[in-house]
């Protein structure tokens, strides 16, 4: 009794030490991935959900992206697990893969409500991934998309992070569920009170702060670790899938290849130094002279005596591309990613496991995004086109991977399945997303402020100026890093200067990161009617209604269904106006007026007179719609 007594004293010690903490409110709560709206209706992730992988110092936010709580059977919902790339970095909110999917599934599914959340953080890698998927079953997923892969080294918890806790999976695990406990945060927050440091996150993305084992030979034990902590976090996280029968649309990762330098070289042991670094630099000069035959046959003779030197392959890469051997080229550009000693770019073991991953569980379908970068890529190596710098897609990469996964879903009869109206990928597909300047400037700007720190310290990258208002707001976005307020403050620009295209792209883009907020809808519909796009106007009003009945907004249905000679559209608003009426229109004669044009134009069907084109064109005239009065002309007069 006493052995068992002293063995319990611990345990109930630790527990209410645990209870007490909670019940007096310390700490932060991550135990769970959703919140809940004040109102009970919608659910988002919980902004502190990243400091389950990060100290607090080091922990990130993504996006807060809203979902129905009680998912009805018009809704089709898919969760997006990735890293910085997929979150849309260095952009703003609006551009990401996963917003042009959304925009384009809506699109062409206008009757479905579509709902793609996207989970992604900065810095985290396949143990987030694991962590977050399983619990995603009871949020009644349509389909999971994964891009990530670029972090299993220096990510959260990565093999070669500072934060590292080995490469045993469980014991990790288990870490990440401690740290959900209120004792273990105030441990953590003791033990980093006495080496806190702060962190320039601007410019150095966090990056020199989670890399602690800096270099990272290829084919290393540590290299292996980290493809093998991929490896068993992607298995447990598809056997969860697998299990609850939820199909995983699992992309390839894209990297620059031809245009992004090796961070790190590292020579073997081996080799001489000295001699090895005089003859590389011969070439250098060779081919800055023009000398291409001559640096290519010193730096072939370079790799064949250590081809383990980042540098050497990637000049071999430039001079076999000038030469005009493209094959070759990709190669050695290739050969360069896999032996650069820093690892912030996915080797190819990364995208082969996706590969067997595909082939092992029915439910998972690969979506080679890899594969399509090369083949749209000048010369079929992927450069600066696609990506803006070592792995972050421009504005043009995620557009091709969001065709990627369209063409996936498509061709796995996953629209099919969900009753969902099919999709072929053409040319033109995504043309009409909304990118804005700003998110352009935003973009460029957050990217020279990147590449100043760590591991890039590029030099020129701090004299850009900001000149126009878009680009001073651009400019600010990047140092407050506040999204919402950038877009309240470009749109009230865009109607002070009579911008009302762009005021209706920021309505538009405002709806794609929250379509459950009815003022965006609202202001949309203001926007269409003042450049005279009714229809468009009177279906963003419709659905802002929709979501919260309003008299403001029944008023102004109304109105825009009888510009557009919609009496019978205009009727069905007129009750709830009538019972709501907060202005001095007589909607009860309105609507008199109304019923009498249907009448009318239920004759116009089977008996059209001249009269009855007068009589329609007088009740117009009289509520002063001369807009829909002016489709009925007097025919004696036009005759």
């Amino acid at each position: 009794m006493g052995l068992l007594f002293s063995l319990l004293l611990p345990l109930v010690i630790l527990f209410l030490a645990e209870s007490g903490l909670r019940w007096g409110g310390y700490g932060i709560d991550l135990d769970h991935l959703f919140l809940t709206t004040p109102d009970g209706q919608y659910l988002y992730m919980n902004k502190e959900i990243s400091k389950r992988y990060f100290t607090a110092s080091q922990a990130t936010t993504g996006n807060i992206e809203f979902f129905k709580k009680k998912k009805d059977a018009n809704t089709i919902r898919m969760f997006v697990l990735g890293e910085s790339a997929a979150l849309g970095f260095p952009y703003p909110n609006n551009i990401s893969f996963q917003r042009m999917l959304k925009y384009e599934l809506q699109k062409n599914n206008p009757s479905k409500n579509i709902e793609i959340i996207n989970l992604s953080l900065t810095a985290i890698n396949s143990y987030t991934f694991y962590d977050f998927g399983k619990e995603l079953a009871k949020y009644e997923p349509d389909a999971i998309l994964i891009y990530g892969g670029h972090n299993e080294y220096y990510g959260a918890l990565g093999v070669g992070s500072t934060n590292t806790f080995g490469n045993n999976p469980t014991t990790v695990r288990m870490i990440i569920r401690l740290r959900q406990t209120r004792l273990v945060q105030l441990l953590e927050r003791i033990t980093h009170s006495f080496r806190s440091r702060s962190i320039d996150k601007e410019s150095d993305n966090l990056m020199k702060y989670v890399v602690k084992n800096q270099l990272i030979k290829y084919q290393s034990p540590l290299f292996y670790k980290g493809i093998d902590q991929f490896r068993r976090n992607m298995e447990d996280l598809m056997s969860v899938f697998h299990e609850e029968i939820i199909p995983v649309f699992c992309s390839t990762v894209g990297t620059n290849l031809k245009d992004q330098y090796p961070f790190r070289s590292i020579l073997s042991e081996k080799t001489d130094s000295t001699f090895y670094r005089e003859q590389l630099q011969a070439a250098r000069l060779s081919v800055g002279q023009g000398e291409i035959t001559t640096a290519d046959s010193i730096l072939t003779l370079l790799y064949n005596q250590d081809p383990a030197y980042a540098d050497c392959s990637y000049l071999l890469g430039k001079v076999k591309l000038a030469l005009g051997e493209k094959e070759k080229a990709y190669s050695y550009f290739n050969d360069a990613k896999q032996k650069d000693g820093l690892r912030f770019r996915a080797p190819d073991e990364i995208n082969e496991t996706i590969d067997r991953l595909a082939g092992t569980f029915n439910n998972i379908h690969k979506v080679d995004a890899e594969a399509t970068f090369k083949a749209e890529s000048p010369d079929h190596i992927p450069g600066y086109k696609l990506l803006l710098e070592h792995v972050h897609p421009t504005i043009e990469g995620h557009r091709l991977i969001a065709k990627c996964f369209l063409r996936e879903l498509n061709g796995a009869g996953f629209f099919r399945e969900k009753k969902m109206n099919e999709y072929v990928v053409t040319g033109e597909s995504l043309s009409t997303f909304p990118v804005l300047e700003f998110d352009s400037l935003a973009g460029a700007y957050s990217c020279a402020r990147l590449k100043q720190g760590f591991p890039f310290f590029e030099t020129g990258n701090d004299t850009i100026q900001a000149e126009t208002p878009v680009e001073k707001m651009a400019m600010q976005y990047v140092r407050e890093k506040n999204w919402y307020k950038s877009m309240e403050t470009l749109y009230k620009y865009a109607v002070s200067v009579k911008d009302y295209p762009l005021a209706l792209d920021l309505m538009r883009v405002r709806i794609l990161d929250n379509e459950y907020d009815p003022a965006f809808y609202s202001s949309a519909g203001d926007i269409c009617t003042v450049m005279h796009r009714y229809e468009e106007a009177l279906e963003y009003y419709r659905k802002s209604f929709t979501l919260h009945n309003t008299f403001p907004c029944a008023k102004e249905i109304i109105s825009v269904a009888l510009r557009l000679d919609k009496p019978e559209t205009a009727v069905q608003y007129m009750e709830y106006a009538i019972a709501n009426n907060q202005s001095s229109m007589n909607f009860r004669t309105l609507k008199n007026h109304c019923i009498e044009i249907i009448r009318y134009k239920k004759l116009l069907e089977t008996t059209p007179s001249d009269e009855i084109y007068r009589k329609i064109r007088e009740i117009y005239l009289q509520i002063g719609n001369t807009e829909a009065a002016a489709l009925y002309p007097d025919r004696k007069l036009t005759r």
